[in-house]
């Protein structure tokens, strides 16, 4: 009888052994790709680990992107909820559902995010950035998805000034290290006398003016018309664009195989109509459809 018994908690227990292979080996398709991985590390048909250097969405769950967070409407805080929000943002999203990626932010001043994605801090930059040469030349910048250039932005109360020659001896403002920033040290060079006040921030910028310390401002175009829309008894653009400056995204040279799939999900967020849609719900405008790829900066 013993021996029966034997026999049948031996079966019993050879039972419960293969159910448990069974459910290790077909892993929950809810479970992160890293996290299925590391639990099946002792399995024989387990995939290798990604390599430091692979940074593919098909090799990759989690994508990084470093973003300067105090640029609205681009990218900043919900003064309610202390979201993180935008149109960056929301085009984020949407190339991310469009890859089958997550995304991770990495919240980077702008004077340093260049050097975060080339040191490997984040795999792309979302923030805004001007296609110029030197970038093209410096970084993998995809195609652009939004139309924009440099304008000048007054006090609503304010001279207006339609030109750069009218900014002579006037207080111009600036974000530290953008086009605009360029752009200002380049009238200034060429005999333009300004008197440029640097800020970290746009938002500090455009603060700086509303109180009257400064007088203009060198700024992207969807970002005057977005303060603009906001505060119309504040401010005013009072220029036409002086430069054309389409935005993409930034990553490191050497990654073509993500430049190339951020590209081809780019293309079918403008295909679909959806980057149309994002640009209608921050600009009140279709800034992403007809989109002006000759590149005038002024550097």
């Amino acid at each position: 009888m013993k021996k029966i018994l034997a026999l049948i908690m031996i079966m019993l227990l050879a039972v419960g052994f293969t159910g448990c292979t069974s459910k290790a080996k077909a892993a929950d398709p809810a479970v992160p790709a890293q996290e299925a991985t590391t639990n099946e590390a002792a399995a024989p048909e387990a995939a290798p680990e990604a390599t430091p250097e692979a940074t593919t969405p098909s090799e990759k769950l989690v994508i990084k992107v470093g973003t300067d967070d105090a640029y609205p409407p681009f990218e900043y805080h919900d003064e309610a909820t202390n979201d993180l929000i935008g149109f960056d943002i929301d085009f984020a999203k949407a190339l991310a559902e469009e890859m089958g990626v997550e995304i991770e932010y990495v919240p980077t001043a702008w004077d340093g995010i260049f050097n975060g994605v080339n040191t490997g801090q984040y795999d792309m930059i979302i923030s805004c950035v001007s296609i110029t040469p030197d970038r093209i030349e410096g970084f993998g910048m995809t195609n652009p998805y939004l139309s924009n250039g440099i304008v000048i932005v007054s006090a609503a109360d304010g001279e207006q000034a339609t030109s750069i020659e009218q900014l002579a001896g006037k207080k111009v403002g600036v974000q530290l290290e953008t086009t605009a920033d360029i752009a200002a040290k380049k009238f200034m060079a060429d005999g333009t006398d300004i008197t440029l006040s640097q800020f970290d921030s746009v938002m500090e910028a455009f603060a700086a003016l509303k109180g009257g310390s400064i007088e203009y401002i060198l700024v992207d175009s969807s970002v005057g018309g977005f303060y603009i829309s906001n505060d119309p008894d504040s401010f005013n653009i009072t220029s036409d664009l002086l430069s054309n400056e389409p935005i993409g995204v930034c990553i490191a040279k050497e990654n073509t195989a993500l430049l190339d799939k951020v590209n081809t999900g780019i293309k079918a967020l403008q295909d679909s109509g959806k980057m149309t849609e994002i640009s209608q719900k921050w600009f009140s405008a279709d800034f992403a459809t007809h989109i002006d790829s000759e590149i005038k900066v002024i550097e």
